[in-house]
């Protein structure tokens, strides 16, 4: 029997978010164990080269054509002649999805034809992002219908977080889903490690002794909520407490977000690194910060804090959000109400009571790796693989 599995999304490198780098540690700590191919959209011959050298290498690049005036691609494998030569080669014993939409089209489609169970994890909340980019309630209403449709093609569903579940069921999805957690490529910083790397980054950007460090990672876009962020700096340069916020990541709204922090007079405070593909790198950059700070509601059990609990960097998020939904406040990290003025009193409490190192401690409890995580998926993979394409799902 085939045990190769492939792994398909609808975005990668330079686009690079959580989900790519989910995709990409699956492959990483499946090998041995399954033949992991990566399905992944051409961004063009050049950035699918650089993408290989730096990001990932061996990934199957699907066709995809360019959109009018945005550095974006929309994939479209199902036109695609070399990727179904490909997969017949392949003749997969699972197919996962990481995307809703063309690759778990054609996913959906290459399953019933061939009898390959199909697995689809779901990573975003796609509403929040359709409304973002289109500011149409009628164009996010006829996405959301077809990514729904996609998603009930498929055999098994997967959520990254029970929060995720309940937002794919506030979609109108009725099916089975089983929640599957994602990890960490982090090791867990070593004792004297952390501050070796602080003091490197401390050096480059001259953060003075007295300087507190925030940060962020991640794609620079509006649904992220940074521009609270910025406004939290805001507040507590107002109140005299010296602080830094880096910006670790790139995007489309780059830009904007500079013009942001600017308005906000906190363009010297915050800096905007640009994307680090060098994971060493953004460890540092973890290492360097007392607080990850995380506005967004927008996230699906975000990997940032499980990166930045990896290097003893406790995190500060939404009270009630999907990330606040693993974190014990107070104890493992901070869960606050949406009030600028309440994460400032927050964070000043936080390094004048004392408690700020016992919660830096035990957010080291969060640091979910992936060899916990894939344990799980490798399980599930064997028993889906063991049906094979003979018990279907219905998830209508």
């Amino acid at each position: 029997m085939s045990k190769t599995v492939i792994l398909g999304i609808d975005g990668w490198y330079p686009q690079v978010d959580g989900v790519t780098n989910v995709v990409k540690s699956y492959r990483e700590h499946l090998e041995g164990e399954y033949d992991c191919e990566i399905v992944a959209p051409s961004y063009g011959k050049r950035e699918d080269a650089e993408g290989e050298k730096k990001y990932c290498g061996n990934v199957f690049h699907n066709r995809s054509l360019a959109v009018p005036f945005i550095k974006f691609r929309n994939s479209v494998p199902g036109h695609d002649g070399r990727l179904k030569k490909f997969l017949n080669e392949k003749k997969p014993a699972l197919l996962h999805a990481h995307s809703p939409f063309a690759i778990c089209a054609l996913f959906a489609r290459y399953g019933r034809k061939h009898g390959v169970p199909v697995v689809f994890t779901f990573h975003t909340k796609f509403k929040d992002e359709f409304m973002r980019v289109t500011r149409s309630r009628l164009a996010t209403a006829i996405m959301m219908s077809v990514i729904m449709r996609n998603i009930r093609r498929v055999d098994y569903v997967w959520a990254v977080s029970q929060s995720s579940a309940n937002t794919l069921r506030g979609y109108g999805f009725k099916g089975d889903i089983k929640v599957m957690r994602n990890g960490t490529d982090f090791p867990a910083v070593r004792r004297g490690e952390r501050e070796a790397l602080a003091a490197r980054v401390r050096a480059k950007y001259g953060i003075s002794p007295g300087e507190r460090v925030f940060m962020y990672a991640g794609r620079v876009v509006s649904v992220k909520n940074l521009g609270f962020s910025f406004g939290v700096t805001a507040e507590l340069k107002r109140r005299g407490f010296a602080c830094r916020f880096f910006v670790v990541g790139g995007g489309d709204e780059l830009e904007e977000h500079k013009r942001l922090a600017a308005k906000l007079g906190v363009g010297g405070e915050v800096v905007f690194t640009g994307f680090e593909g060098d994971r060493e790198e953004l460890r540092a950059y973890y290492a360097c910060a007392d607080l990850f700070l995380l506005p967004s509601v927008f996230d699906n059990a975000p990997l940032v804090i499980h990166e930045a609990a990896a290097m003893g960097t406790p995190a500060l998020v939404p009270a009630g959000s999907s990330a606040a939904e693993i974190i014990t406040d107070g104890v493992d990290g901070c869960s606050e109400k949406l009030d600028a003025a309440l994460w400032a009193d927050r964070i000043e409490r936080l390094f004048s009571d004392g408690s700020y190192e016992a919660v830096r401690k035990g957010c080291a409890s969060l640091a979910y790796t992936w060899d916990d995580a894939l344990r799980e998926v490798r399980a599930e993979y064997a028993r889906i693989v063991s049906e094979g394409g003979k018990k279907r799902k219905s998830n209508k």
